[in-house]
């Protein structure tokens, strides 16, 4: 069978969520079936080494093509520069059709931020990948409500949660070809990582929260509630594992609440599961999500969560895997509090999440995703 090739489009190859959740997927993909590519809308992305790395094709305008001295296709790559740069200022309009003459059977418009109508080729497939909520994201409620006359040229759509699905569906009006499938997790390669170990203190409990240091993931506020908490006499350690624009910022939070010997910042980790894995529970403490890979990623190791993120509860599975609270900060305060304090509660989520475990097998998830893709171009 003649494989499927797939062009995923992304804004720019970052350490981040939605492109660990890419990187995973292709990997995951059948390699007697398709054939993945990314093409990134802007180059430079600090990981864009782990995808080639990984024997991944990373396209970016012509930045594959090998330099030549024949004049002719020097011509050639001008003229198509120049159509390059006019696709660019029409929204990314035929843009893959200069830069990839050689097409696609599907392309798929992968992260939020690329251009409107880059992910539409001739002959070619069209799938639009929703990462975050429409009821709490500003910006996905905007791309919803004003860009429907794109949105819904798509063969398909893809919401990574129920709660994206439902808010797409509501604030956008569009119900047709809009489905819903969890990012695909590389279940065995989590694990395998997470037995490596690292040097955490075990004085105290440590409790671990994971991302990028952006102001809507919330770590501002997770420095504070660890201070209140402190103050209230639960002894803990809070460490954070991700390095962002908002370090510096931080660490002046970090300094002004007088926690600089109990908050551990860990800064950027290729390999963030060990300090998962050793740590008593999870926190994401993120104002706005999708459905957070770190928090499958944790589940898949057994380590209990506490989220203010709705989407989070939806993979639990009617399991008690820890605690989805309100969106503020006294809940989530009230939720840490509990799981550091409640002891026979603690296990209960804790043995909640070691039985969750098994849920997360990184094949099984996949084949929602190839059935789709197969599906779109006629195959089975």
């Amino acid at each position: 069978m003649k494989k499927v090739r797939i062009v995923f489009v992304n804004y720019q190859l970052i350490c981040g969520g939605a492109e660990q959740a890419l990187f995973d997927l292709i990997n995951l993909l059948d390699k007697e079936k398709f054939e993945a590519s990314v093409f990134v809308q802007h180059e430079g992305g600090d990981w864009e080494e782990k995808f080639r790395n990984a024997g991944i094709l990373v396209i970016y305008d012509y930045s594959y093509r090998k330099p030549t001295l024949n004049p002719v296709i020097k011509m050639g790559n001008l003229v198509k520069k120049l159509r390059t740069k006019r696709a660019l200022n029409q929204e990314g309009k035929g843009l893959l059709d200069v830069c990839l003459p050689e097409g696609a059977d599907i392309v798929v418009s992968y992260s939020a931020w690329c251009k409107d109508w880059i992910a539409f080729a001739k002959n070619a497939k069209s799938v639009k990948y929703i990462h975050g909520d429409a009821a709490t994201n500003p910006a996905y409620r905007l791309e919803a409500q004003t860009k429907k006359d794109v949105l819904s040229q798509y063969d398909r759509i893809v919401c990574v949660s129920n709660a994206a699905w439902e808010s797409f569906r509501t604030v956008s009006g569009l119900t047709q070809n809009v489905e819903m499938h969890l990012n695909p997790l590389n279940s065995d390669n989590v694990r395998a990582m997470a037995e490596k170990k690292v040097d955490l203190p075990t004085d105290l409990p440590v409790i671990c929260a994971v991302g990028r240091l952006s102001a809507e993931k919330g770590f501002e506020r997770l420095v504070y509630i660890h201070r209140r908490l402190l103050d209230q006499g639960i002894r803990h350690r809070l460490v954070i594992v991700g390095d962002g624009m908002d370090r510096g910022y931080i660490e002046r939070t970090i300094q002004a609440t007088d926690t600089q010997d109990t908050v551990i910042l860990a800064g950027y980790q290729a390999n963030p599961y060990p300090y998962m894995k050793q740590s008593k529970f999870l926190v994401n403490s993120s104002f706005t999500e999708g459905l957070p890979v770190i928090a499958m990623e944790a589940l898949c190791l057994g380590v209990p969560i506490v989220a203010p993120v709705p989407s989070v509860g939806e993979v639990f599975g009617g399991e008690t895997c820890g605690l989805i609270t309100e969106n503020d900060n006294a809940s989530l305060e009230a939720g840490i509090r509990k799981m550091l304090t409640d002891e026979e509660f603690y296990r209960q989520a804790k043995a909640g999440a070691e039985k969750r475990s098994a849920f997360f097998d990184g094949k099984r998830m996949v084949k929602e995703v190839e059935d789709m893709f197969l599906d779109l171009v006629g195959k089975e």
